[in-house]
Parts: C-alpha cells; sequence; structure tokens
C-alpha cells in the first residue's frame, strides 16, 4: 500500500507541472481571443507581387488587392471581425510579425526552419514552384542549373527565392534585391542574367515585358519548399488553430482555386490604362509629398534643439559632460542612417506599445520611432555645425558680455548664439535640404511618405522610369523651394544686421 501511495505521489510530481504548464499556456495564448476583442484583424503584406498582393487606386484611393489579401478578407469575415492591412518592404515583414505588430502576415512566406525559430506557422494554403525568369536573347544559354555557373541571378531579398538561389544554384553569382519589381526590372534591363521568381508572379510579368520568358529549366526542390503558409508571432497556437480550421474549408469548397484564378484575371485586366502614371496616382504623390514634408521639418526642428543641447555640452568646459557629447556625435556619425531606423523601430517596439493610431493613413506606431531616429541623426550633424558657428564668433563678443555683467549662460545666449545661427544658416538649411531626401529610409518601416509611395507605384503599375521620374521631380521641386526659402531669409538677416 505504501508503494502505491509513493508511486502515486511520484506521477503526480512528475505530471503536475506538465499539466500546470499546459493549463498556464492557454491561459497565456489569447490570440484568438485578442482579435475577437478588438474587432480587428491586423495583417502585414508586402504589396509589390501581383496576382498575390499589390495596390490598386479604387476612385481616388489606393486599395491593396490580390489573392492572398482575399484570403486574409475570407479568414477576418470567418472571425467576425474588420480587416486591417499594412503594407511593407517584404525583408521588414518577419521582424515585425516577431514584434507582435501584425496578428499575422501574408506574403507568400515558406516556412523554412530559420524562420520557425522566430515565427509560427499556418498550414499550407497553397504551393507556388519556382522558375527562372530572363530574356529571349538569352533563353538559349540556360538550358539547365550548370548553364547559370558565374551568371549573375537575382531574387528578392529575405524571401524563398533568395534561399533556392543560394542551396540550390550555388555556383551563380547571387544578387538580392529589395523588392519584386526591381527583381524584374534588372532581368528586363539586362542588368543581370535572370531571377528565380515565383511561377504566378513570371506568369503575370510576361503579359507585361514581351522581352520576358520562362528558361527551359527545372528547379527541382522538396515540396516543403514550395509551400505557401501564413506567419504568425511565436505563441498563437489558438489563432492559428482557428485558421488552419478555416484554410481546409476554404480548399475542400475549392474557394482556394476559385480566388487564384480570379485574381490573375483582375491582375492582367488591372494593368491596362490609358492614363499617365500621375494622372492615375496622383493623390498618392502628393499625399507622400505632404508626408515627406512634414516628417522632415519636424525632425529638423527637433534635432536643430536637441542638436544646440549637444553643442554647448561639446563646448562645455567639464571634460566627462564635453566626452559624452563627443562620443553622441561620433556614434551617431558613424553608423548609418538606416541602421539607426531599425535600432529605434524594432528597440522602441520592444519597450514601448505605441498604440497603432492612424493618422491621414499613417500608423503613429511606425512614424514616431521614424522620427525620433531621423531628429536624433540630424543633432549629431546640427551639433557640429552649431559648434563651428560658436568658435566662428569672436572670442571678444563673449568678454564684452562678461564686461556688461552677464554670466556665461546669459552671453551665450544673447550674444553669441544668435550671430552663430545667423552664420551657420545656409548650413542648417542644407542639413532640411538632407532630411527631405533622408525621410525616404522611413520607406523600410512603412511610413508612405514619396520613396514608399514610389515603390508602391511601380509595382502596381510596372512603369518603373516613369514611377521614379516623378518622385524625383517632386523632391526636386520641395528642395528647390527650401532652398530659396532659405536663402531669402539669409538675405533679410544679412540687411537686418546692417542696420
Amino acid at each position: 500500500m505504501r508503494k502505491k501511495v509513493i508511486g502515486l505521489i511520484g506521477m503526480l510530481v512528475v505530471f503536475l507541472p506538465m499539466l500546470w504548464s499546459v493549463d498556464v499556456f492557454a491561459q497565456t495564448d489569447d490570440s484568438l481571443q485578442k482579435v475577437l476583442d478588438r474587432g480587428t484583424l491586423i495583417v502585414g503584406t508586402s504589396a509589390d507581387n501581383p496576382p498575390k498582393e499589390y495596390i490598386r487606386m479604387n476612385n481616388g484611393k489606393e486599395e491593396i488587392v490580390g489573392f492572398d489579401i482575399d484570403i486574409a478578407k475570407k479568414i477576418a469575415e470567418e472571425l467576425g471581425v474588420e480587416l486591417e492591412i499594412t503594407n511593407m518592404k517584404f525583408d521588414g515583414l518577419v521582424p515585425s510579425v516577431q514584434a507582435g505588430e501584425f496578428d499575422m502576415a501574408l506574403a507568400g512566406f515558406n516556412p523554412t526552419p530559420e524562420r520557425k525559430e522566430v515565427i509560427s506557422f499556418s498550414d499550407s494554403y497553397h504551393n507556388l514552384p519556382f522558375v527562372i525568369l530572363t530574356t529571349k536573347d538569352k533563353e538559349e544559354q540556360f538550358t539547365s542549373l550548370d548553364s547559370l555557373t558565374g551568371k549573375e541571378v537575382a531574387a528578392q531579398k529575405g524571401s524563398t527565392q533568395e534561399t533556392i538561389l543560394h542551396d540550390y544554384i550555388g555556383h551563380a553569382h547571387p544578387v538580392s534585391l529589395g523588392k519584386l519589381p526591381e527583381v524584374i526590372a534588372e532581368i528586363n534591363a539586362g542588368t543581370v542574367d535572370a531571377g528565380v521568381v515565383g511561377y504566378l508572379a513570371a506568369r503575370n510579368y510576361l503579359d507585361i515585358y514581351p522581352n520576358l520568358v520562362i528558361a527551359d529549366i527545372e528547379i527541382e526542390v522538396p515540396e516543403e519548399k514550395t509551400a505557401q503558409s501564413i506567419a504568425f508571432p511565436k505563441e498563437s497556437q489558438t489563432l492559428i488553430t482557428e485558421v488552419n480550421r478555416i484554410i481546409a474549408d476554404m480548399q475542400e469548397e475549392g474557394l482556394i482555386e476559385e480566388l487564384l484564378e480570379k485574381n490573375i484575371e483582375e491582375a492582367k485586366a488591372g494593368d491596362i490604362d490609358s492614363r499617365s502614371t500621375l494622372q492615375i496616382y496622383g493623390p498618392l504623390f502628393l499625399k507622400g509629398a505632404l508626408t515627406t514634408i512634414g516628417v522632415a521639418f519636424v525632425c529638423v526642428i527637433a534635432g536643430t534643439l536637441l542638436g544646440i543641447l549637444v553643442a554647448l555640452l561639446r563646448l562645455s568646459t567639464n571634460k566627462i559632460i564635453s566626452s559624452i557629447a563627443y562620443f553622441y556625435i561620433q556614434v551617431l556619425r558613424g553608423t548609418p542612417a538606416l541602421l539607426q531606423v531599425f535600432i529605434f523601430y524594432f528597440g522602441l517596439s520592444t519597450l514601448l506599445k505605441i498604440p497603432a493610431i492612424h493618422i491621414w493613413d499613417i500608423n503613429i506606431a511606425r512614424l514616431i520611432p521614424g522620427c525620433i531616429a531621423l531628429s536624433i541623426n540630424s543633432s549629431a550633424y546640427v551639433a557640429e555645425i552649431i559648434r563651428s558657428g560658436i568658435n566662428a564668433v569672436d572670442s571678444g563678443q563673449m568678454e564684452a558680455g562678461y564686461s556688461l555683467g552677464l554670466d556665461r549662460r546669459t552671453t551665450m545666449k544673447e550674444i553669441i548664439l544668435p550671430q552663430a545661427i545667423r552664420n551657420i544658416l545656409p548650413a542648417l538649411g542644407n542639413e532640411f535640404v538632407s532630411m527631405i531626401k533622408e525621410t525616404s529610409l522611413l520607406s523600410v518601416i512603412a511610413v508612405s511618405e514619396l520613396m514608399f509611395v514610389a515603390d508602391t507605384v511601380k509595382a502596381a503599375t510596372y512603369r518603373t522610369m516613369e514611377s521614379l521620374l516623378i518622385a524625383a521631380v517632386i523632391y526636386f521641386i520641395i528642395t528647390w523651394s527650401v532652398s530659396w526659402l532659405v536663402s531669402r531669409f539669409e538675405k533679410r538677416l544679412a540687411r537686418s544686421s546692417k542696420i
């Protein structure tokens, strides 16, 4: 009897922690309940891959459409919630899912072992084979994978195509590009020899670019490499289970194939429009330009105020304070601004939960970290500009302030800084011009500024050069206008100083 009691106690010791952990997991995994309580399914995508996901204008308003988007709509409908879609670059989707910014993401994901370490996946909803896309003049050259040896072969950065390029076409020279339209444009222009592209996208682009052709090369990869799945944050099993049920029902009803064929036809039909890109997407470019100006203005003002403080600390007689300011400047000037944007964006996401409030279709949770990163980056350059401007003021001005009974702080504020700012105004104007262009870095975190709009439009229209030229003209108009205003202000200050 005693042995049975001891055995029972032993079993409880072994199994109770397991049962408790299962119970705790069930309690903490509230991914499905969060969606239901919120009433919104937040989905991330990279809308540059027709017919799977791409942008169309609908009555002057941008709309994300495609095969994957229709699947997301069906899932939201079955859950009884609204659908909210965020468009961003493909290589930023996995980190964003990992950070919990989206409930799920659809963008032709393949559940690779590397991705499974940081995020979770649904069951496969579609199998997508990959092909080699090239130009007609090179079609006869490429008849096997070995024929690509030494050739430049492109693929979208962070995609399964890039993995296949490295793992199965290892003797080629890989070229990784940010967006699928960039891959297609490089193949069509002949700057790369070929590209690894999903069959659906390749088929779609053949109708747009008559110079392109699918090479007679079979890429033999395991079936799991072609599986398309939905990505989720790591602890989302309750939501994944429900989504898997919806996918299974759609497959059983034949709805997935029906949606696929519908979107293939719609992508073809929607690509032909006699109007110019500017006529169709003018409102989108205008919105992007205004966003660019607004972000640049905020970042320059914030960067200038912070830069003044850092410059004063840099000029401090206290060596410790001066050294800290010097180190601050060197770190910011010695690392790429793009890297700083990523660090602040993903860093703040883990430290603070910024609400995903949309103002003018811009997600504040993305805009705030981006503005902070650019402001801090700008402050390092402004600090050095102001320091040089202060040093350029005659040292006798400081002595004159002391002779009037002013302390160092008041002298600096009332006498030195006004003269320094007048001297450095052209340099500050140049910083504003530079900031207008640097706002394009925020496109990587899906802030809809001008460069992000240009990328979106060229993905939707296949008019790469036209989209980029429109963006270039708008950038020039903005920067020229700012330069003109700065020069006028500079002349006015020069006149007032002579009075």
